[in-house]
C-alpha cells in the first residue's frame, strides 16, 4: 500500500510539473536524490524524456521530418556512468541521410551545497559511420559524477519522412516520465502500434497550420521572357496531433533465455499507411502479410534476381550430373553455394547493385544475394524451391504487416507436406538447421505466382548434448578421468561455429577456467566437418579441489563440475515468454570410481521433476556398486518457447534441478 501511495504521489507531482521541465532548469531536489524512490538499486534513471516530431516543407527538397529530443538523466552511482553517453542512430538511404544538429548539454553537480554546471563541448560530440545504412552520433557529457544530473537536447532532420523509429518509453533503467508529441500533416496517414505491458496515455486532436512556401513560378510571355522567378505563397492544411505520455516505467530487466528484449519493451510505432498529396492520387501502403510478401517479391532487387540463371548454369549442370534423386541434387547445390560464397554479414531482403551475378563472380554477398542465388539454382535443377522472408532475432518479431518487418532471406524446398529450410550463409549448417539469428518464430514463403504461406522456423526435433564421463576420485580430493561430449543439431552448429571462430588453445583455456582451473590434455574433435554426424569432443582432465574433505570423510557432487549451480530464473515476475530457441535434451552418464579404503556412506536420492502437460522433464538416477557410483541425469525441454504463465513452473523446475545436483555423495573410510 505504501509503494502504491508513493507511486501515486510521484505520478501526480510529475503530471503537475511536466510542462515546467525546461532544458537547463534542474532542481536542487533532483541533485540531492541519492536513490530512485521506486527502485533503490537503480544505477541511473531517466527523470524526463520529451520528443517532438514535426514536418517541414521546402519546394526544392520536399518534406522533411524533424525530431527534437530532450533527455534528463540522473546518475546514482559509478555503474550508471555508461548513461553519460547518449547514442543517436542516423539512417542512410541511397543519397539521403539524417542529420543531427542543435546539440546542447549541461552536467549539473552539487558541490558544497551549491549547484555547479558544466556545458557540453564540441569535443564531446562524435559522429561515425556504422555501415552503409546507418551512421551514429555519440554525445558524451563532461564532469559526470555520482549524483550528477545530465540535461541533453538535440534535433534530427530526416529526408526519410515516411520512416519513424519506434518511440521507446521503457529502458534498462527506470523512467519517471515520457512525453511525446507528433504533429503530422493531413497528407500522411500513420497507423499506431503499441507494445509492452505498461499503460501509455494516448490523445489525438487536430490543429490548423499554414506555412510559407517559396517556389519557382513561370513568368508571363512578353513580360519576363518566359523565365522562371521565385515566388512566395502559403500552404494551408490541418495536422493530426498525437500526444502520448507514460509515467513510472520500471527498468526493463533482461533475463536469461530471452529472444529480443525489444519485443517486450513499452514502445509505440507509427507506420505510414497512406498518403494523399494535393493534385496527386491517393496511395495506400497498408498491406496484409500476403501483400507484404507479394510486394517484396516484386522488388527489382528480389524477384527479378531470382529469374537470372545464365551466370551459373554450366556450373550447376556439372554439380548435378549423374544425380537422379532430387534431394541429392539439393544437397550438392547447397554444399556448393556454402563453399563458394562468403557472407559479408549484411542482412536485408534485397540485392545490392550488380545483384546475384556480381556476388557470384566475387564469391561474396549479402544474405539475399546468397540465398536467392541458392533458390534460383534449386529451381533450375527442377526442385520446388522458394525464398522465405525472415525477421532475425536482433530485428525483432514482426507484429504487423510491413515490408520493414523482414530483414533476412532463407531458401525453402517444398517436399510433400513439409518445407526443408536452407541457409547458405552459414558454413556449418545443414538442411533444416538454421543459424540462431534466423530462429525467430515464423517466416513467410513466397512463390512465383505471388502467393505466400506462413512457415514455422522453430525446430521440432530435439537438439542433444550428451556427456559421457568416467572419473576417479582421489584421496586428496582431486578428480581425474576422461570426458566425451556429443553435440547434435543446433548444439552441433553452435559448437562448430565457436570452434571455427576461436583459436584452439584459447578455447581450451576458457574451458579450463569455466570448470575451475581444470587441466585438460589429449583434446580431440571428431566429425568437425562431417555435418551429417554429431560432432564429438574428447579429452582427459585433472581437477584439484573437486571434493571437500572433512575429517575422514569425502564430500562431492555426483555430477562433479558438470552440475548446474545457479537458477537462470530469478525475477519475481516475468512479463515476457521464455525462449530456449530450440527444443533440447541435456543428458549426463557418469561413472565415478572411489578411492581404495573408502566406502559409500550416503547418496542423494533419485528424483524426477515434470513441467505442466509433460512439456519438460528432469530425471536423476544414482546408484553404487562396489567401488563405483553411476549417475544418469537428463533435462529435456520439448518446447522452444514457453508462455509467460509457465514462468513460475520453469523457475521451480530449475530450482529443484539445482538443488538436486547440489546434493553430495558422502564417502567414509572403511
Amino acid at each position: 500500500m505504501k509503494t502504491f501511495l508513493l507511486a501515486f504521489l510521484i505520478a501526480g507531482t510529475q503530471l503537475l510539473q511536466a510542462n515546467d521541465i525546461k532544458f537547463g532548469k534542474v532542481t536542487k531536489e533532483e541533485l540531492e536524490e541519492t536513490q530512485h524512490p521506486l527502485e533503490p538499486d537503480a544505477k541511473a534513471a531517466i527523470l524526463y524524456k520529451k520528443e517532438r516530431v514535426t514536418y517541414d516543407f521546402q519546394y526544392e527538397t520536399g518534406w522533411t521530418l524533424v525530431k527534437e529530443s530532450h533527455y534528463r538523466i540522473k546518475i546514482y552511482d559509478k555503474d550508471g556512468f555508461d548513461w553519460a553517453t547518449l547514442k543517436v542512430p542516423l539512417y542512410v538511404s541511397r543519397q539521403d541521410e539524417e542529420k543531427i544538429s542543435g546539440v546542447k548539454g549541461i552536467t549539473f553537480n552539487l558541490v558544497g551545497g551549491k549547484v555547479v554546471s558544466e556545458k557540453l563541448k564540441k569535443s564531446g560530440i562524435f559522429e561515425e559511420k556504422v555501415n552503409k545504412y546507418r551512421n551514429k552520433a555519440s554525445i558524451t557529457m563532461p564532469e559526470v559524477k555520482e549524483g550528477s544530473v545530465l540535461d541533453i537536447v538535440f534535433r534530427v532532420s530526416s529526408p526519410l519522412y515516411w520512416h519513424m523509429d519506434d518511440f521507446w518509453f521503457q529502458y534498462e533503467i527506470p523512467v519517471n516520465r515520457v512525453d511525446l508529441r507528433l504533429d503530422i500533416p493531413q497528407y500522411f496517414v500513420f497507423k499506431q502500434y503499441n507494445r509492452g505491458y505498461y499503460p501509455i496515455n494516448f490523445n489525438r486532436s487536430k490543429e490548423s497550420r499554414s506555412i510559407n512556401v517559396t517556389y519557382r513560378a513561370q513568368g508571363e510571355a512578353g513580360r519576363t521572357g518566359g523565365l522562371t522567378s521565385r515566388a512566395q505563397g502559403s500552404l494551408d492544411f490541418f495536422e493530426n496531433i498525437y500526444e502520448v505520455s507514460a509515467t513510472n516505467l520500471p527498468s526493463l530487466v533482461e533475463e536469461e533465455f530471452t529472444n529480443n528484449i525489444d519485443n517486450y519493451r513499452s514502445a509505440i510505432k507509427f507506420e505510414l499507411a497512406s498518403t494523399q498529396f494535393p493534385n496527386r492520387p491517393y496511395k495506400n501502403y497498408s498491406l496484409s502479410w500476403e501483400g507484404v510478401a507479394k510486394s517484396i517479391y516484386e522488388f527489382d532487387n528480389f524477384g527479378i534476381e531470382l529469374k537470372k540463371s545464365n551466370y551459373f548454369e554450366k556450373d550447376v549442370d556439372q554439380i548435378i550430373a549423374g544425380k537422379a534423386d532430387d534431394m541429392q541434387k539439393a544437397h550438392a547445390i547447397f554444399e556448393y553455394v556454402k563453399n563458394k560464397m562468403t557472407w559479408d554479414n549484411y542482412t536485408g531482403v534485397g540485392c545490392n547493385s550488380g545483384g546475384v551475378k556480381r556476388a557470384y563472380k566475387e564469391s561474396s554477398g549479402n544474405v539475399a544475394e546468397i540465398n536467392l542465388m541458392l533458390t534460383s539454382m534449386l529451381r533450375y535443377a527442377g526442385l520446388k524451391a522458394n525464398p522465405i522472408l525472415v525477421s532475425t532475432r536482433a530485428h525483432g518479431i514482426p507484429l504487423y504487416p510491413t515490408t520493414d518487418g523482414f530483414n533476412y532471406v532463407v531458401a525453402g524446398i517444398e517436399v510433400q507436406d513439409d518445407v526443408v529450410l536452407l541457409d547458405a550463409t552459414e558454413k556449418n549448417a545443414g538442411p533444416d538447421l538454421l543459424p540462431l539469428r534466423a530462429l525467430n518464430w515464423m517466416g513467410r514463403l513466397v512463390r512465383k505466382d505471388g502467393s505466400s504461406s506462413q512457415i514455422n522456423l522453430i525446430p521440432t526435433e530435439l537438439s542433444k548434448e550428451i556427456h559421457y564421463l568416467s572419473a576417479s576420485v582421489n584421496e586428496d580430493g582431486s578428480v581425474q578421468g576422461k570426458s566425451r561430449v556429443q553435440y547434435s543439431n543446433q548444439f552441433a552448429l553452435s559448437f562448430r561455429d565457436e570452434i571455427d571462430g576461436t583459436d584452439e588453445d584459447m578455447y581450451l583455456a576458457n574451458l579450463e577456467n569455466m570448470h575451475g582451473e581444470m587441466e585438460i590434455t589429449g583434446y580431440e574433435i571428431k566429425n568437425k566437418t562431417d555435418l551429417s554426424k554429431p560432432v564429438m569432443e574428447t579429452c582427459d582432465f585433472n581437477k584439484e579441489n573437486q571434493c571437500e574433505i572433512i575429517g575422514e570423510k569425502i564430500y562431492f557432487k555426483p555430477m562433479l563440475f558438470l552440475a548446474r549451480t545457479e537458477n537462470p530464473f530469478k525475477m519475481e515476475k516475468r512479463e515476457y515468454p521464455v525462449d530456449f530457441s530450440f527444443p533440447r535434451q541435456e543428458r549426463y552418464m557418469i561413472t565415478i570410481s572411489i578411492p581404495d579404503g573408502y566406502q559409500v556412506e550416503s547418496l542423494p536420492e533419485s528424483a524426477a521433476i515434470q513441467l505442466p502437460e509433460g512439456s519438460g522433464t528432469f530425471k536423476f538416477r544414482i546408484g553404487a556398486q562396489g567401488n563405483q557410483i553411476k549417475v544418469v541425469a537428463s533435462s529435456e525441454l520439448k518446447s522452444a518457447i514457453y508462455p509467460v504463465d509457465y514462468y513460475e513452473a520453469l523457475k521451480e523446475y530449475y530450482k529443484n534441478l539445482v538443488l538436486k545436483q547440489s546434493e553430495k555423495v558422502v564417502l567414509s573410510k572403511i
